[in-house]
């Protein structure tokens, strides 16, 4: 008798230690999932401010150099394999010294150190090949490719 009430007890126990290692095991996993979830989250908030840069320091380098500077810019049709607009300039209700890019869900400003006052917008259903970057009269010039 004595040696049934050891056997169930020492179940017990066990069965107690197994489902405690699974919950906490749950709650790692879970928080995990979290974690990377955020990363992957801040991984796309940098894809696009790394397009706004670039693109932001193109048009800051041809609104300091001389008129008559001429320079294209490849962009790329899809960033991370997922389309993106992308919106320089004035147009609409935009600023004329802003880069608005919309990834996501996600919406990336840069402020230009020149205005745009002819900007240019692409939207997800358009290829996306690259800009033209021109100065002329002390003004900066932007157009598709």
């Amino acid at each position: 008798m004595m040696m049934r009430k050891h056997k169930a007890q020492v179940a017990i126990e066990f069965v107690t230690f197994v489902g405690i290692a699974v919950v906490l095991l749950m709650v790692f996993l879970g928080i995990s999932s979290y974690y990377l979830k955020l990363s992957y989250e801040r991984e796309n908030v940098q894809t696009a401010e790394d397009l706004a840069r670039l693109v932001k320091n193109e048009v800051n380098i041809a609104s300091f150099v001389e008129n008559g500077y001429s320079r294209n810019v490849d962009l790329p049709a899809k960033l991370k394999g997922e389309d993106y607009s992308i919106l320089i300039g004035k147009i609409g209700a935009s600023e004329k010294r802003e880069i608005v890019i919309n990834f996501v869900g996600l919406e990336v400003l840069e402020q230009l150190a020149t205005d745009i006052p002819n900007g240019i917008q692409f939207t997800t259903a358009e290829l996306k090949t690259g800009i033209r970057l021109q100065k002329i009269a002390d003004e900066v010039q932007i157009s598709k490719l």
